[in-house]
């Protein structure tokens, strides 16, 4: 799976995009090349609640109706939990079935049937301050970490070129410029390169390797490396193209 390839890809259709729509019809594009048939964006609490400020979706209509109908948006798992962590996770992972009610387990059961009973979850936190999170749905359990990975990056970006369409920035949307070596770090880590090799391919010590990530977290205003790494995409400071 070319993951650089299908973010870069992203990227460029959201940096083009004029509407949300636009936004929305390149993240389904780009859930999809990852494994993902059904993704969703929610900023805000629910899908129906009245402080949501969008909601974006292309999960099956008649989940969908089935979800309003029988009130889901109160007891939903999937969203409350991604509004209590900061970390993505899998919905089909034991610790996360184990904190659902029997009414949830129930619910999440019933969307196997329309073949978003399982999935990934990203919470977003980045630099333009509104809770939101993306859901890729899927009909099978064993997700990739490829996919993962790429969900998490896709998540951010979304996000980012949301929240400017949308006019919800809180006005912190300029990413402030990374060193030279900053940028070299996040550029061979999106390129799948652990520590150790960023290290012999700079000709730099391990613990020098971490402090230009610390740094480039803390310049960025992010909590980690992924969001580090989509934040310095966004404000194209790296290139999102993988080498040819």
């Amino acid at each position: 799976m070319d993951t650089l390839g299908v973010i870069g890809e992203f990227y460029a259709l959201c940096e083009s995009a004029e509407t949300v729509d636009h936004v929305a019809g390149a993240l389904f594009e780009a859930a999809r090349s990852v494994g993902f048939p059904h993704a969703s964006y929610l900023c805000g609490d629910s899908p129906e609640a009245s402080d949501t400020r969008i909601f974006l979706t292309n999960y099956p209509a008649e989940w969908r109706r089935r979800y309003n109908d029988g009130g889901y948006s109160s007891i939903d798992p999937i969203i409350s939990r991604a509004h209590r962590t900061l970390e993505p996770f899998i919905w089909g992972d034991p610790i996360v079935r184990a904190g659902m009610s029997p009414k949830q387990l129930r619910m999440m059961e019933e969307a196997k049937a329309f073949h978003v009973g399982h999935g990934y979850a990203v919470p977003v936190h980045s630099s333009i301050h509104v809770r939101a999170a993306c859901f890729f749905a899927s009909e099978h359990n064993d997700i990739p970490p490829l996919s993962c990975k790429a969900s998490r990056r896709i998540s951010v970006i979304a996000h980012e070129h949301v929240c400017r369409l949308a006019r919800l920035s809180d006005g912190r949307g300029v990413a402030p410029q990374l060193s030279d070596r900053e940028r070299t770090c996040l550029n061979l880590y999106g390129r799948g390169l652990g520590d150790a090799e960023i290290g012999a391919a700079l000709d730099i010590r391990l613990p020098t390797v971490r402090r230009h990530f610390d740094r480039a977290k803390l310049r960025l205003g992010v909590a980690s490396r992924p969001e580090a790494l989509v934040r310095a995409l966004v404000s194209g400071q790296i290139d999102a193209a993988p080498d040819r």
